[in-house]
C-alpha cells in the first residue's frame, strides 16, 4: 500500500490542514509532518500541475506557517532532497525485501521478484514515481542504489554459467529500462486494469532471459 495515498484534489480549493501545536522538544515531529506534507503534494498530480510547488503550499498542507519550515529546511531544494531520499528509501526497502524473500528461488525468478516489487511501488506511488528519476540535482544517490540492485540480480544469471550478449552492467540497464519504460507506458495506454499487463510483461521478460538460449540477454 502507498505510504501517501494519491487522491486528486484542487490546489485552489484545498483547505488549510488543521494541526495541534507541538510541545517543546517535538521539533523532529514537525520535521516529519513537513516531509509528509511534501510527499502528499508530490503524490498529487492535480495539485502539482496548476501551480509550481512552493514552500507556502507545503506549509498550507502541513497546517503551519511558512517560516516554520525554515527551522528544519533552509530552502525548497533541501526539502525536496529529503523527500526524494524518503521515497528512494521506501523503493529500495521494497526491492530488498523481495530479494530477501526469494533467496530460495532460481536467479531468473529472483530477478522477476525484484521487478515485481519495483512495479508495485510504482503503481502505489504513481505520481511520485514519475518524478523520482527526473531531478538529478535533487535525487542524490537513490538511482545509483536502485541500479545496484538490478546489477546484482542480473549478475546472478551470469553466475549460473549463462552467457550474456552484454556485460552484466549493460544487461542490468537493459532490463531496468524495459521494466521502467513499460511501467510509464502502461498508464497513458491503459483503460482496462490497474497495471495494464505490466506484471505479465515482467514475467515474459524475465523468463526470456533464461529460456531463449545462452547468447541472449
Amino acid at each position: 500500500m502507498p505510504r501517501h495515498p494519491e487522491k486528486p484534489s484542487s490546489a485552489a480549493s484545498a483547505p488549510v490542514r488543521a494541526r495541534s501545536r507541538n510541545v517543546r522538544g517535538e521539533g523532529e515531529k514537525l520535521r516529519s509532518e513537513i516531509l509528509d506534507a511534501m510527499l502528499r503534494l508530490m503524490g498529487d498530480e492535480a495539485r502539482m500541475q496548476p501551480v509550481p510547488l512552493s514552500l507556502r503550499e507545503v506549509a498550507r498542507e502541513a497546517g503551519i506557517t511558512a517560516p516554520a519550515i525554515y527551522r528544519h529546511f533552509p530552502d525548497k531544494q533541501s526539502l525536496s532532497r529529503a523527500a526524494f531520499a524518503l521515497l528512494f528509501e521506501e523503493l529500495l526497502g521494497a526491492m530488498d525485501r523481495a530479494d530477501a524473500e526469494s533467496t530460495t528461488l532460481p536467479p531468473g525468478e529472483r530477478l522477476a521478484a525484484l521487478a515485481h516489487a519495483y512495479c508495485r511501488f510504482a503503481q502505489d506511488n504513481a505520481a511520485s514515481f514519475r518524478i523520482m528519476f527526473g531531478a538529478s540535482e535533487l535525487v542524490g544517490s537513490g538511482p545509483d542504489e536502485v541500479g545496484q540492485r538490478w546489477r546484482r540480480a542480473v549478475a546472478r544469471l551470469a553466475g549460473t554459467g549463462m552467457r550474456l550478449s552484454q556485460t552484466p552492467e549493460e544487461a542490468a540497464l537493459s532490463v531496468w529500462s524495459s521494466v521502467h519504460g513499460r511501467i510509464l507506458l502502461g498508464r497513458p495506454l491503459s483503460g482496462d486494469g490497474p497495471d495494464d499487463g505490466v506484471h505479465d510483461f515482467i514475467d515474459v521478460l524475465t523468463r526470456s532471459l533464461t529460456t531463449t538460449g545462452p547468447e541472449t540477454v
